[in-house]
């Protein structure tokens, strides 16, 4: 069971879906009108297209949303984060922080999806080692 669920807005949930399942790996966890759930793991998101499932003044505030800039980033932990970051490179999915050991003891980097949307993939130490490599 989840207890948080992200849905992330898009414009184009066709070419989102494809981005998320083709470049990152995600599974289609479930497909519906206007939505797809997706895993990778144990984390879980959905993608939701801007549409008219809700009041026309939700809707229009959705698209008006739709993207624009945020500082927020979904963190999602990955087992072999080193060959993860370089399948993603070699795919051409774009970095927008590098791999790195941060302070709180995990290595991580963050990625741009097709919508500008961030994700942040991690993964922590293992008992015993630093706190991974840096690229």
């Amino acid at each position: 069971m989840y207890g948080v669920i992200p849905s992330i807005r898009v414009a184009d949930l066709d070419e989102a879906v494809a981005f998320y399942r083709d470049k990152l790996g995600f599974d289609v966890a479930r497909e519906a009108p206007g939505n797809v759930a997706l895993s990778y793991g144990d984390a879980r998101v959905m993608l939701e297209e801007a549409g008219e499932f809700y009041d026309p003044a939700y809707n229009a505030a959705i698209r008006a949303r739709l993207a624009s800039q945020s500082p927020h980033s979904l963190y999602i932990e990955v087992k072999d984060l080193d060959a993860y970051h370089e399948r993603l490179r070699a795919a051409g999915v774009q970095i927008v922080d590098p791999l790195a050991d941060r302070p709180w003891g995990q290595s991580e980097f963050t990625v741009a999806d097709c919508g500008g949307n961030w994700l942040t993939f991690w993964e922590a130490p293992t008992a015993g080692s630093s706190s991974g490599s840096a690229a």
